[in-house]
């Protein structure tokens, strides 16, 4: 039985680090994590149990995934030289590992072990519709940095290039007339902190996606703190004016999301809303409160604590 347990179990016993299983749980992953790589692996166990070189290949093909580069897998194959370097594997089979990865980007076999590989990848696409609607969900929280103007017409012209078979038809079609759930998260965020990031973590539940937007407050000192890397992998947008003006420019639905930490912000809120009614009669808007370890959180007070070097433990990474 292929699990997590057995990819380690192997890893050691080849001489390698389990570490690069961590790689396959990190936060910006939502379709290339473990399961998908288990996934893989069960499928080429069902041909013939793979060897080492079919066996690195296979987990070392997404260590590196960052949605937004392009060049994870030329960075994943010289990841596993570095980490194969004192192996006892040979010059030959390393070689042929790292070119096994490489293939991964281009779906263009080099031997028959990466034809393996590379089918074994791909049979994602060859799963029944309510598993390709999955994998479409997966895909597109992985992409949530690009908009969903931008988003739509690329990620039907990639599914048209791999539907060779015309199996995709039906994914193509969801894709095409599915109108996701898109909340915008508003603020000054200056900065933007742990307070903020529980009500980012609320209401990604509720929503397929979450526009992070920076507003400039005229009430409130220009943001001076940067965007912590934990939400890099977001939607990010900046803007000036009317938050009315800048739902409109989206193009498409949007739920403005606005975070509580008590009552006294409800209150603001509240009248904020009746004004933002008037200009725009159609907007929705939900509120969402923190978690009380976190109401009493906010950016001016880490900026007062910011001159006595007591800001830190507040903060996101």
């Amino acid at each position: 039985m292929i699990d997590k347990k057995y990819i380690l179990e192997r890893l050691q016993k080849l001489g390698l680090s389990d570490s690069v299983l961590n790689r396959y749980e990190e936060h910006q992953r939502f379709y290339h994590t473990t399961s998908h790589l288990i996934d893989l692996l069960d499928q080429l166990s069902q041909i013939s149990d793979p060897d080492d070189e079919l066996f690195l290949a296979a987990v070392f093909h997404d260590a590196v995934y960052d949605p937004q580069a392009g060049d994870n897998e030329e960075r994943s194959a010289n990841l596993f030289l570095q980490e194969a370097k004192d192996t006892k594997l040979t010059k030959e089979q390393k070689n042929s590992i790292h070119q096994m990865i490489l293939d991964t980007k281009t779906h263009k076999s080099s031997n028959s072990k990466s034809q393996l590989l590379i089918k074994a990848d791909l049979n994602i696409l060859e799963q029944p519709l309510d598993k390709l609607i999955e994998y479409e969900h997966q895909i597109f929280k992985e992409y949530q940095f690009v908009d969903y103007k931008t988003y739509l017409p690329k990620r039907i012209e990639v599914l048209q290039s791999l539907n060779t078979k015309g199996n995709l038809n039906a994914l193509i079609d969801y894709v095409k007339y599915r109108k996701p759930l898109i909340g915008l998260f508003c603020g000054s965020f200056n900065p933007f902190h742990k307070g903020h990031y529980n009500v980012l973590q609320k209401a990604e539940r509720i929503f397929d996606k979450v526009i992070i937007s920076f507003g400039k407050n005229p009430d409130k000192k220009d943001r001076t703190w940067d965007v912590p890397k934990s939400i890099k992998n977001r939607q990010l947008t900046e803007y000036n004016g009317l938050l009315t003006d800048h739902v409109e420019s989206y193009g498409y639905d949007v739920v403005v999301i606005r975070g509580l930490r008590n009552s006294t912000d409800f209150q603001y809120e509240q009248n904020q809303y009746r004004y933002i009614q008037e200009l725009m009669p159609q907007i929705k808007i939900i509120n969402i409160f923190c978690d009380k370890e976190f109401e009493h959180i906010s950016s001016s007070g880490i900026r007062t604590l910011e001159k006595y070097n007591k800001h830190q433990s507040y903060l996101l990474d």
